[in-house]
């Protein structure tokens, strides 16, 4: 049989109100640390410590300049500049400057990726594998047909309807006469072109006379003129001189691009894999309207 509870007296009453509020009490305080920071946080924060590497590292800048050692002077106001970004710094970062900041981001981004690919950047390539890689991948370092070539340019503009048939006429000259380089520009219309080009690609040959233009040159009998060639600026007559098929190098010829292409691969696979590693630490949430955009239902 449970017995009534006693009324508390008033001395027991305000002990129990002294331990609430020193209960209350307490857990304020441990708010305020929590929120403002143990007593002497503000201190600790503000103080800057300065050693004899930051003093080396203004000397070195100041070397790098200059190319040669620092003046007192210069040191010392190298080192007030220093002591000056380092606290404007700090302050930015306080004040989450650093926040949503597209340049900072990118910053920090680039700068954690090079930590994780530091070791692959100093791997020292070894001949074999130099020379697997190109075996492998040798139609990569294909050297393109080039040619050498004359060209007569007829506008579609000016001449209108009568520009296949002056060109017609004017091929006929051109394969009696067999000019000199030097006459041909004053055979055809004034224009941008010149009338000698060398070692020109099919790509260096479509970014000069526009689309299909190279490949058409490029399929042209060597040592005459030829049949109106087609442009996006009218027509040209087109003797190729010299021609040179492509060719699959040796090693020697692209051993610096092989080299690149090698750390350039060798670098974003050890980034890949420095990524998949970090990944699984972060859970990854979507809100809806992200998810809706991502799924397409936005639309």
């Amino acid at each position: 049989m449970n017995r009534p509870e006693k009324p508390s007296t008033p001395k027991q009453a305000t002990w129990l109100t002294f331990a609430h509020l020193f209960a209350f009490g307490l857990l304020l305080a441990l708010a305020i640390v929590l929120v403002r920071g143990a007593p002497g946080d503000s201190e600790v924060a503000s103080r800057v410590v300065f050693t004899e590497a930051d003093v080396a590292q203004v000397r070195a800048k100041i070397m790098r300049t200059w190319n040669r050692e620092s003046t007192a002077v210069e040191l010392r106001r190298g080192f007030e500049q220093y002591i000056r970004d380092e606290i404007l710094y700090r302050e930015a970062i306080a004040l989450n400057l650093d926040r949503a900041d597209p340049t900072v981001r990118m910053v920090m981004v680039r700068k954690i990726t090079m930590m994780g690919t530091a070791q692959a950047e100093a791997a020292e390539l070894r001949d074999e594998e130099i020379q697997a890689y190109f075996t492998l991948r040798t139609e990569r370092y294909r050297i393109p047909a080039r040619v050498d070539l004359m060209q007569v340019y007829l506008s579609r503009d000016r001449r209108g309807d009568r520009v296949q048939a002056d060109a017609t006429q004017l091929l006929a000259s051109l394969k009696q006469r067999e000019p000199e380089p030097y006459e041909l520009a004053g055979l055809g219309d004034l224009s941008m072109f010149s009338s000698v080009y060398t070692d020109m690609s099919e790509q260096d040959l479509d970014r000069t006379f526009g689309s299909d233009f190279g490949a058409a040159v490029l399929a042209l009998t060597p040592g005459e003129w030829s049949d109106p060639v087609e442009s996006s600026y009218g027509l040209h007559l087109v003797k190729v001189t010299h021609r040179e098929e492509s060719r699959i190098p040796e090693l020697a010829e692209v051993l610096q691009r092989v080299i690149t292409d090698i750390r350039y691969e060798n670098r974003k696979a050890v980034e890949d894999q420095f990524y998949a590693e970090i990944f699984p630490r972060y859970q990854i949430l979507f809100d809806e309207a992200a998810l809706a955009v991502l799924e397409g239902r936005d639309q």
